[in-house]
């Protein structure tokens, strides 16, 4: 059972504002917020969260929209529990389409190794993969409030990933070492 307070932010943008409200989505979505609602959206109160709603109320009402701010008590039972689960949903399906990324890096590797392309070039290039990678989980991991489900899967995965990375780079020096 969860009793959580909550920021709420509900706003309006004029219709032909659509370059705004993709800013706006798009800010939304960075911050690990969720929607509950048409144009509201949750965030669990910090003082964080809270300056990050105001620069995004603040875009809103700089475009000619309205935007308002609420600290939130849900009364109905559940409700904190079913907003929690919709936090983890939501990052549960950014981790899943990380483990679908390193499924690529794993293949990427295993394809150059078959080929023994063993270059430093190659290697080069899964360095910079492996990177993206570890930047991208953290920034999910940023957004995961609440530990969803997939998160402990997804550093396990960028664990592997990271192993067939310094096999590779072991084979690619090994390939080189007369150079």
């Amino acid at each position: 059972m969860y009793d959580k307070e909550w920021l709420i932010l509900n706003f309006t943008l004029p219709k032909e504002q659509s370059s705004v409200r993709v800013s706006v989505w798009r800010k939304l979505k960075k911050c690990g917020s969720v929607s509950i609602g048409q144009s509201m959206w949750a965030l669990p109160v910090s003082e964080e969260h809270l300056e990050t709603f105001n620069e995004i109320s603040k875009e809103i009402i700089e475009n000619g929209g309205s935007a308002y701010i609420a600290n939130a008590d849900f009364l109905n039972a559940g409700s904190d529990e079913d907003i929690v689960n919709l936090f983890n949903k939501v990052r549960d399906e950014e981790y899943q389409e990380f483990l679908d990324k390193c499924d690529d890096y794993f293949r990427e590797i295993e394809k150059e190794t078959e080929r023994k392309n063993f270059t430093f070039v190659e290697l080069e290039e899964n360095e910079d993969e492996y990177s993206k990678l570890v930047e991208w989980l953290k920034k999910i991991t940023l957004r995961d409030f609440f530990v969803a489900p997939l998160k402990e899967q997804a550093e396990e995965v960028l664990q592997r990933c990271k192993q067939l990375l310094d096999e590779f780079s072991d084979k690619v020096y090994k390939a080189n070492e007369e150079e």
